[in-house]
């Protein structure tokens, strides 16, 4: 009889690890958590998952996306409406998702909840950490200066802002000399003191509305060809559709209520321009990679 059990207890345990499993999800605060999940659920449940861990409603604005297994690696945006284990297994470097905003929105007034906001905040502030939004030294400062009220509120609470020596305040491509880095603390320091009795959500407002100044802000980008075989850059933001020359000339740009259709088929993109009753074809150079296509078709 015990014997019996056993196989049976096995043989439970077997079916459950093949009808589930687990996925990790790294969000914007940097912490990894875990959900459980059906081989069928698709990437929808997961996000769905996650923002009610995160008591998130406004899941319209937000993705989900792993790095490929294509070298070098990519970014690849989950595909919502299809199943989620697929697609790590057949282009996921490994089961580890990370949350993240995958559409922006032209001003922050248009986000309701605050825990959206401070998701967004975290998201723009990573952009600009990362490198990935170019801003002058001032811009950085006065960046630095209220991400430092947003994540630590009022320098009296501190005896010294020798923390702030600890804490990442500059992108990371900027020059890394002590003595300069020394001069733009202390320049964060005294823009931090100014910020002075300002609450959390406002410092994060404001930190969200100087980036929404930063050149590229919205906009994400990846390779493809034109028609005529020529390297380009297209990319989606959330005024619509741009077409740029590898060296950044800017070559077209559609708004979206100009967009009827987007499709992203294998290697090729088309786009249907309404108000000139014509499509535009683009080929991707990588035919795995949807590094941009999933928030541009997102959006068509």
């Amino acid at each position: 009889m015990p014997f019996r059990l056993m196989l049976r207890r096995t043989r439970r345990y077997n079916v459950l690890s093949k009808n589930y499993f687990v996925t990790r999800i790294r969000l914007l605060d940097n912490n990894v958590i875990e959900c459980t999940l059906s081989v069928e659920s698709t990437g929808q449940e997961c996000l769905e998952a996650v923002a009610q861990r995160l008591e998130l409603r406004e899941t319209h604005y937000f993705g989900l996306w792993f790095q490929g297994k294509a070298q070098p690696q990519s970014q690849r945006w989950v595909e919502l409406e299809k199943p989620l284990k697929k697609q790590l297994d057949k282009f996921g470097n490994e089961p580890l998702l990370f949350f993240g905003v995958m559409f922006y929105v032209p001003n922050v007034s248009r986000l309701e909840q605050e825990v959206t906001r401070y998701q967004y905040y975290l998201q723009v502030k990573k952009e600009v950490l990362d490198g990935r939004l170019h801003c002058t030294v001032e811009q950085g400062i006065r960046l630095a200066g209220l991400a430092v009220q947003a994540d630590f509120g009022d320098f009296t609470q501190f005896l010294s802002q020798d923390f702030l020596r600890e804490y990442v305040l500059f992108p990371v491509n900027w020059p890394h000399v002590d003595e300069v880095l020394e001069e733009w603390t202390q320049k964060v320091a005294e823009e931090h003191k100014s910020h002075c009795r300002m609450q959390l959500a406002e410092a994060e407002l404001l930190y969200i509305k100087e980036v929404e100044k930063l050149d590229g802000f919205g906009q994400e980008s990846f390779a493809a060809k034109d028609t005529y075989t020529n390297d380009i850059f297209i990319g989606v933001s959330f005024i619509g559709v741009f077409v740029k020359h590898r060296n950044g000339r800017s070559i077209m740009h559609h708004r979206w209520k100009d967009i009827g259709n987007i499709a992203h088929n294998k290697s090729a993109i088309t786009v249907e321009i309404t108000s000139k009753d014509d499509t535009i074809m683009f080929h991707t150079v990588s035919v795995i990679s949807n590094n941009g296509t999933g928030r541009l078709t997102g959006h068509g």
